[in-house]
């Protein structure tokens, strides 16, 4: 049990987001600007970011796959530009987007926030042409909604702003904000189960009151793990959340308080402001985000009262005046001594049976010992204590060990040691390294672990100190002494960690000067102030930013080169945002790698001459050059340049000595106009990055020296209109990207490029079609032309033999698909989505292995028969298309999991045969045709989610949709669906249930029946919409069986009253009610109900006592003319919003049960009706 691999989690995928990130923006303002731009940068690292491809949307309704978008998003970024508010259309999205009350990140793109806030300024004329066509009620609304995104902390872009900058920053903040979202855990966690069950029932995340549960027990006992899995089962149940990883060490660097403060208040309340100098304060500020919202908070590895103090946890409180939860991890509960605790919980030992699953998995990689290793196996597993740290750290010690005396030498240096001392066991797997090996893994201990290094850039450093670097890195990782995450940045855990500084510091006999590696800030200035350096030392590694309270303050930190110049056998050096003074000569001959990030120089000193360097790190700097025109020393060993971000660099240098220059990365150097043509002849050179040079309008015609070359990237180079004629002779070439590029064509000579693995052409806007020749490329795996001007593909493309992945998404030109398609046998995916093809080759039946199939938003009017022929296939989306119906051969796709037909408005029946697809998990049928759904549907006994909406003809639910025991949710807003059949009562697993109905002020021939007598067996439903249904006459007194309902909509309907039973629904937050013109009593309500709306309830006379409604946030009783009085109303402490407009009778008893202050205080500020 380790905190790293894979999610280990049972949670639905239906209840995980599809997008990260949904961008709202003005098409014709910001669409091929920052939008554009911020789109890329989200997806290029990674981010799944949903943007409107389709352009401007047309009608007076929303387009339903963009509200889908919405809320299957994890977050939203709000471009507010001066024509936004002009679309009704981006403000619907808006409306929607705070309604959801999720993360939003506001851009104020050329307008001023108090403007957006206040509706003022070019928003005002907007919403005053609004209000004309759709009403006052749909306009305050959005004007709600306007209020609110403009009065959250966002990023203003002027006239003057540096957009590329800003666009990094916005990028920075999105990148930690996904950072709260699902925690990586053990790939292979053995009994993690049992005590994330535990947990959460300690946690109890529905009760109301704060909780506090600590998890404590010894280093490497699976902790942070535990954390981990709980948060991410939990975490769909807050409004805010926040996972603070290593208290303990971040609290040790300079203002290392502060800063755990700035990181816990952004992600909790990104509006609240933080003090920069006053710790209580912002303590004080944290206490109250987490009485006043719902959160979720795990500070991890607490050591010291003071940290507990600081991140507000000393005045957390249990009463019940919320519903954050907090979890805090230690290993030692003293720390806790008076603070509000409600539950501790110690994390014990694997039982012995566990841990020898483990050992066994991690030393013999299967479950459980052979024969010949049994008995020694247990013994070793009872000398490491049944630690989950220990025993995957020795297990993996033994993995390439086959003999039983290696075992059994293992055994007895395990035998010596210590008992229960977790870095004695640790210590064994280091000390079975050669020397190299140790050196690396002491320089990631104490240099590299918190910076989130790559994989890649590991290597080039220690490629540097010529080390076996790749087989280093592998050794390390197979020994489980290093991980790398999901996105391949280094990880080690803590205890490994300090077990690497603790060796580093037993050999120093206290003199800072001997110790090989500094890394803690105040060791480094102690040293370098006080000329303390000696030949000892290897390492240092210091960031200005990691130790003042914002960047660009604090005081300036002045180095000067003296300092070094006894250190003869410093090999790596970081100096990040320092300004370095005196002679560069003194600097150490044997430095390897130098990151000087932030450097102000604008070129480098004559005197600078490390003639061992062998990667330099000036990104985001100023200089102009790199070095002047004299002879440079640097020639010999430079192996990586790196000059990311240097916004004034103009022009390489000559580079023509640099024999070794494998890889350059000269990304967003944004004034550089061309490449230096010595960059041609550079026969190392391996990795060439130009990406975000915007200015770029030529690169070297001669490159026949670049025949090493793998990888080149020169994405979003615009006004780079042509790639050399010359490319064929990069014969290594593995990857290209020349994306949102001006290229008008791809040279003859590419047909060379025999080894090209992916090729990317997005957004190229001039490319209208590709040569015969690329049927060539033997290797490639990859060839995207989203957004280009595709026109067709060459028949040539059926011998791309290895191709695996073929995109033409949103090529509007882009008119067939040639039959050799089909020859393409290892092509895993076809997309295919926005082009103007009519038709798919019968051919396509070959692609035995393709998974996904999209093909929305073309003229396609049916499937091929050959698609029975996919077995492979996962995920098929036709969207938006005119097809009429599905082949029945649809039954033969064994392996689909997935499947879209949203907007297919000439759709009118589903086959039978679609009850064969036996994997299905995912049904989107939106705004279909269809009149019924088949008998045979209720054989998809693994759907997951269901969606129906505006499938206006269909009338019925074939009886058989009870057989849907894996169902959690199912959306059928606005179809012509009267009645449930009373097999609904057996969807066991059903959890959402969407299925309002538009309301209409017209006479209907008849009343409806809302629920079957078998409606209240669905024990796990939690959301329930059925809006404008016509109920009629009484709710089922039953309804209280529905015991996890939490959302409940019942507005425009019929009945006169509703259940006493009502009560019993101990969980629900939100009841709304409005415009249930006949009814005229409320009955007691739960007193969980933190949002009650009863607005237009025309007939309404009483209400029950509320006093027990403790959490009551909000209560609308807009236009309820007839009642008279609010029982209960003063006893309503966590009352924030009383609407009340047009209740003059209940107003004035109102302002007598409330005192004066707080009657001003909530009534004043929301006399006016909001949108019911």
């Amino acid at each position: 049990m380790v905190n790293d691999g894979e999610i280990s989690t049972t949670t639905p995928a239906a209840l995980r987001f599809r997008w990260d990130v949904f961008l709202s923006f003005r098409g014709e303002d910001t669409r091929h600007n920052i939008t554009q731009d911020l789109y890329s940068l989200l997806t290029g690292k990674g981010i799944r970011a949903f943007r409107d491809d389709d352009g401007l949307n047309r009608g007076d309704e929303i387009s339903p796959r963009l509200l889908e978008a919405i809320e299957d998003s994890a977050a939203s970024i709000v471009i507010l530009s001066q024509n936004y508010a002009s679309s009704h259309w981006c403000l619907e999205e808006l409306a929607r987007i705070c309604k959801l009350r999720r993360l939003i990140l506001p851009v104020f793109y050329g307008v001023d926030p108090s403007h957006v806030r206040k509706q003022k300024g070019p928003f005002e004329e907007a919403f005053r042409s609004h209000e004309n066509r759709f009403g006052m009620d749909k306009v305050m609304e959005w004007r709600k909604a306007m209020e609110t995104v403009g009065g959250i902390a966002g990023w203003v872009f002027t006239d003057n702003s540096d957009e590329k900058h800003l666009i990094r920053v916005v990028l920075r903040e999105v990148l930690k904000e996904l950072n709260n979202t699902p925690k990586k855990v053990a790939s292979y966690a053995v009994g993690l189960d049992s005590r994330v069950t535990d947990l959460i029932n300690l946690l109890d995340v529905k009760s109301n009151g704060i909780k506090v549960v600590v998890l404590h027990g010894m280093g490497g006992i699976g902790k942070t793990t535990l954390a981990k899995a709980v948060y991410n089962k939990i975490l769909p149940h807050f409004r805010f959340r926040s996972f603070i990883s290593d208290v303990r060490e971040l609290s040790k660097q300079e203002d290392g308080l502060v800063s755990l403060q700035e990181k816990l208040i952004g992600d909790l309340s990104p509006g609240a402001v933080l003090s920069l100098n006053d710790v209580d304060a912002n303590a004080s500020t944290i206490t109250r985000i987490v009485h006043d919202n719902n959160v979720l908070l795990v500070l991890d590895d607490v050591d010291q009262g003071d940290q507990l103090h600081a991140l507000g946890a000393r005045t957390f409180k249990g009463q019940n005046d919320g519903k954050s939860r907090i979890i805090v991890t230690t290993r030692n509960t003293g720390v806790l001594r008076g603070h509000h605790v409600n539950q501790f919980y110690e994390v014990r030992e694997l039982h012995v049976d566990q841990a020898l699953q483990l050992f066994s998995h991690h030393a013999l990689r299967r479950e459980e010992p052979t024969e010949d290793f049994r008995e020694l196996s247990k013994r070793i597993v009872s000398l490491t204590g049944n630690l989950p740290l220990a025993l995957e750290v020795f297990g993996s010690f033994l993995l390439d060990k086959r003999k039983v005396t290696e075992w059994e030498d293992a055994l007895k240096k395990l035998g010596d040691i210590r008992p229960r001392e977790l870095q004695d066991v640790l210590k064994i797997s280091f000390d079975g390294l050669d020397r190299e090996n140790k050196c690396i893994f002491l320089d990631i201990a104490c240099l590299f672990v918190n910076m989130e290094m790559k994989r890649e850039d590991m290597i080039d450093i220690f490629k540097g100190c010529d080390f076996k670097a790749e087989i280093a890195i592998r050794v390390l990782e197979e020994k489980s002494l290093i991980k790398f995450t999901g996105n391949d940045s280094l990880w080690m855990h803590d205890q490994l960690r300090d077990m690497g500084r603790q060796i580093v510091k037993d050999k120093d006999s206290g003199d800072l000067g001997m110790r090989s590696r500094l890394w803690a800030r105040n060791d480094i200035m102690t040293v370098l102030e006080n000329y303390k350096g000696t030949r000892s030392i290897e390492g240092i590694v210091m960031d200005k930013r990691k130790f003042v309270k914002k960047p660009g303050t604090g005081k300036e930190v002045v180095i000067y080169t003296k300092s070094f110049e006894s250190m003869v056998n410093l090999r790596l050096l970081q100096i990040n945002h320092v300004k370095l003074e005196g002679n560069f000569k003194l600097l150490p001959r044997e430095l390897k790698w130098l990151q000087w990030q932030g450097c102000a120089l604008k070129t480098l000193p004559s005197d600078f001459c490390p003639q061992k360097l062998a990667v330099l790190d000036l990104s985001e700097s100023k200089i102009e050059r790199v070095w002047s025109s004299y002879p440079n020393k640097l020639d010999e060993n430079l192996m990586v340049m790196i000059l990311r971000g240097c916004p004034k660099l103009a022009s390489l240098p000559d580079l023509s000595g640099h024999e070794k220059l494998q890889k350059i990365v000269l990304e967003n150097c944004v004034s550089l106009i061309n490449i230096h043509k010595s960059v041609g002849s550079l026969k190392s050179l391996r990795h060439l990055d130009v990406t975000g040079c915007s200015n770029l309008v030529e690169f070297p015609s001669d490159v026949l020296g670049m025949k090493n070359l793998q990888t080149l990237v020169l994405s979003g180079c615009y006004k780079l209109k042509e790639l050399p004629e010359g490319i064929g002779s990069m014969i290594s070439l593995k990857e290209l990207y020349a994306d949102k590029t001006g290229i008008e064509k791809l040279p003859d000579s590419i047909y060379r490029l025999e080894k090209l693995e992916k090729l990317i052409l997005d957004g190229c806007k001039r490319i209208k079609q590709l040569p015969r020749c690329v049927g060539k490329l033997i290797s490639l795996k990859e060839l995207r032309l989203n957004h280009s001007a595709l026109e067709k593909l060459p028949d040539s493309i059926g011998s791309l033999e290895n191709l695996e992945q073929l995109s033409s998404i949103s090529c509007e030109s882009f008119t067939a698909i040639p039959d050799t398609v089909g020859d393409l046998k290892l092509l895993k995916e076809l997309l295919i989505k926005g082009g103007a093809i009519t038709e798919l080759p019968n051919s396509i039946g070959s692609l035995s292995y393709l998974k996904m199939l999209f093909v929305g938003g073309s003229q396609l009017s049916k499937l091929p028969d050959s698609i029975q022929g996919l077995a492979s296939l996962v995920n098929l989306e036709i969207d938006g298309t005119p097809i009429t119906g599905l082949p029945s051969q649809i039954g033969a796709l064994r392996s689909l999991e997935k499947l879209r037909m949203w907007n297919c408005t000439s759709l009118e029946s589903l086959p039978e045969s679609i009850g064969s697809l036996l994997a299905l998990t995912y049904l989107n049928i939106f705004k279909a045709s269809i009149t019924e759904l088949p008998e045979s549907f209720g054989m998809l006994e693994n759907l997951i989610t269901l969606r129906l909406n505006q499938c206006r003809r269909l009338r019925k639910l074939p009886p058989s949709i009870g057989n849907l025991k894996s169902l959690h949710h199912l959306y059928m807003e606005e179809t012509a669906v009267a009645k449930l059949p009373e097999s609904f009562g057996m969807l066991s697993c059903l959890m959402v249930l969407k299925m309002a109905k538009k309301h209409s002020t017209q006479e209907q021939p008849e009343s409806f029946t809302l629920l079957p007598t078998s409606f209240s067996n669905l024990s796990l439903l939690e959301d329930l919409d059925a809006r404008a249904w016509r109920i009629t006459g009484e709710i089922p007194d039953d309804f209280e069986k529905l015991s996890a309902l939490e959302f409940l909509n019942l507005s425009q309907n019929d009945f006169s009253k509703l259940p006493s039973s009502l009560r019993g629904l101990s969980l629900l937050k939100k009841l709304r009610l409005s415009q249930c013109e006949n009814l005229e009593s409320l009955p007691p309500l739960p007193s969980s109900l933190e949002e009650l709306n009863l607005a237009n309830c025309i007939s309404l006379e009483s209400i029950s006592d509320l006093s027990n409604l403790k959490s009551l946030e909000e209560l609308n009783l807009t236009n309820c003319e007839k009642l008279v009085d609010i029982p209960g109303l003063e006893s309503l402490k966590s009352l924030r919003k009383l609407y009340m407009g047009n209740c003059i009778t209940c107003s004035s008893a109102a302002k007598k049960r409330l005192s004066k202050q707080r009657s001003a205080m909530v009534m004043e500020k929301y006399i006016r009706p909001p949108c019911p």
